[in-house]
């Protein structure tokens, strides 16, 4: 009996061992974050963290400045993780956990600065408001006319990048429980007259006939980035019927298929997604056809029920 309890305890800590290593997150754990190139997805009332590498020793640490919008997401917890070797003066890690509390989009900016210094940059400007408190970057805190320039690029394309090498920011999204999971919405074209309705924090996707092999491709003409995130625009080509995927001679040559641009819901709104079929490199040239859909985002919509 004896045996067999230490078998399962081994197992246990072998299987642990096994996802640490593989950089996975254990069950129930909060997910981690490291990477600010596209924006976090979370699900409501899940917990997350943002790990930031740090090095205590020379004084430095991550303060989160423009506020937090403690309507979508709270803090929870702030520590430091020390690095896995003795090496004197390596980096460890500062985890920030947050808690998603409601849906839609926020933004947490951070600054690694000595907290001294901070003030002393404060004093200078004539007691400006803290990095803490502040609702934004102040002039004086590390913002240059390339970084204003290159956050302004970052909101206008909906691209997330760090404005500085003392800066990072993260574009967090806080979706339905249980929608990451599942396959966006589809609309065709022939939906585009009924119009789409979205639920805040969810992804739906259009569906549009293509065929790439005529130079014809479907362009995102407009839509509001504000009501909007793009998700991706990706392209599937018709398979013979009774084919599977990924059997390329199930493919028909010559034929079309499927151009998929799917959205995630990132504000309550309306807005009109405008897609134009043409030839890119023809200039001067009215587009083949356009489609127009009406979107409006609300911020919970009822499921269709399906029939029995």
């Amino acid at each position: 009996m004896r045996g067999t309890r230490s078998a399962a305890i081994a197992a246990v800590v072998v299987m642990a061992a096994v996802l640490l290593a593989a950089g996975c997150d254990m069950p129930g754990s909060a997910k981690v974050f490291r990477n600010n190139q596209a924006p976090l997805v979370v699900e409501k009332g899940s917990e997350f963290a943002i790990a930031l590498e740090s090095n205590p020793t020379t004084g430095y640490s991550w303060q989160l400045t423009g506020g937090l919008d403690q309507g979508l997401v709270e803090l929870v917890k702030k520590e430091y993780e020390a690095p896995a070797t003795d090496r004197l003066g390596a980096a460890g890690e500062e985890k920030w956990t947050f808690k998603a509390v409601d849906l839609g989009r926020t933004v947490l900016r951070f600054r690694y600065a000595r907290p001294w210094e901070e003030k002393q940059d404060e004093k200078e400007e004539g007691g400006a408001p803290s990095a803490q408190g502040s609702t934004g970057t102040e002039s004086g805190h590390g913002e240059t006319a390339a970084s204003s320039g290159a956050a302004a690029a970052a909101e206008e394309t909906g691209e997330v990048v760090a404005e500085s090498a003392e800066e990072m920011e993260f574009i967090v999204d806080v979706v339905p429980k249980g929608s990451s999971s599942k396959e966006p919405k589809q609309y065709k074209e022939e939906d585009a007259e009924k119009g789409v309705e979205a639920g805040l924090g969810t992804e739906f996707a259009i569906a549009l006939e293509s065929n790439p092999t005529t130079g014809y491709t479907w362009r995102l003409a407009s839509y509001d980035q504000d009501v909007l995130y793009l998700v991706s625009q990706e392209y599937e080509q018709a398979k013979k019927e009774g084919e599977g995927e990924g059997k390329e001679e199930g493919q028909l040559v010559g034929a079309g298929g499927t151009e998929l641009i799917t959205f995630r819901a990132i504000k309550e709104g309306e807005t009109e997604v405008e897609l134009e079929y043409l030839r890119p490199w023809e200039t001067g040239v009215p587009a083949e056809k356009t489609v127009t859909f009406k979107v409006e985002v609300k911020k919970e919509v009822k499921e269709e029920k399906k029939g029995h």
